[in-house]
């Protein structure tokens, strides 16, 4: 499953999913074996893990009077993680295409914070319905990340990923969050089942035909969910 939107400045938000019959447990560290990542993503040709990070310990505490990007931000800074040097490489109506970005991954094993209040049927006087289609319109923004189609009764584990500041690569910003839940009573007794959902916001410099960009990066998500796939069943 694949859904593109629209979204200010030229840019993109790209969601898709799939269903695998293992743990969520399995695909966790499949996805944060950093050094092998160009094992898993077919169209990765360049992954260089520049550095690892391995996590602050005991309680986080956050300013709360901080804005939520900054809350995320601070929050994020105390993860284990790693900064990737990746190139993707593809062909667009017939051209051999890449792109270059580096990025900052973070791993929250308990989930993303919900400053945005998705898990809140109701918040503020406006529905959850209400207030993502609003957010339909809200410009890239860094440490608001897009939201995962995800099942908000059920736990998760995600990964975040942006490109740096001032990254030279072939996007403004590129920032996005894989999510993993469980998907109980959906596999026979004894055996696991779980959803991974993908949600990335791009933004390409202004060189780069955004239509054909947003196409590639949807086949190619789609592409990267079957090899994960095909790896965990095998």
């Amino acid at each position: 499953v694949v859904r593109v939107e629209k979204a200010p400045q030229n840019s993109r938000r790209i969601f898709a999913g799939i269903d695998i019959p293992v743990s969520v447990d399995d695909v966790w560290k499949l996805l944060t074996d950093y050094p092998n990542l160009q094992k898993v993503v077919p169209n990765l040709v360049v992954n260089e893990v520049l550095e690892l990070y391995s996590g602050g310990e005991g309680e986080i505490s956050v300013d709360t009077s901080l804005s939520d990007e900054n809350q995320c931000k601070a929050i994020a800074n105390h993860m284990k993680g790693a900064v990737l040097k990746q190139v993707g490489g593809a062909k667009v109506v017939g051209i051999n295409f890449s792109a270059r970005t580096t990025l900052e991954v973070r791993e929250w094993p308990s989930g993303m914070p919900d400053f945005a209040h998705y898990e809140d049927e109701i918040y503020q006087g406006k529905s959850r319905g209400e207030r993502v289609r609003e957010s339909k319109g809200r410009e890239l923004t860094r440490y608001v990340f897009p939201r995962p189609f995800a099942l908000s009764s059920l736990p998760h584990k995600d990964i975040s990923m942006q490109s740096i500041e001032k990254d030279d690569g072939e996007f403004r910003m590129y920032q996005g969050v894989w999510r993993m839940q469980p998907l109980p009573g959906c596999s026979p007794p004894g055996e696991s089942a779980m959803r991974l959902t993908y949600a990335v916001e791009v933004s390409p410099r202004p060189y780069l035909p955004v239509a054909l960009v947003e196409g590639r990066i949807a086949q190619d998500l789609c592409a990267n969910l079957k090899a994960i796939r095909e790896i965990m069943t095998r």
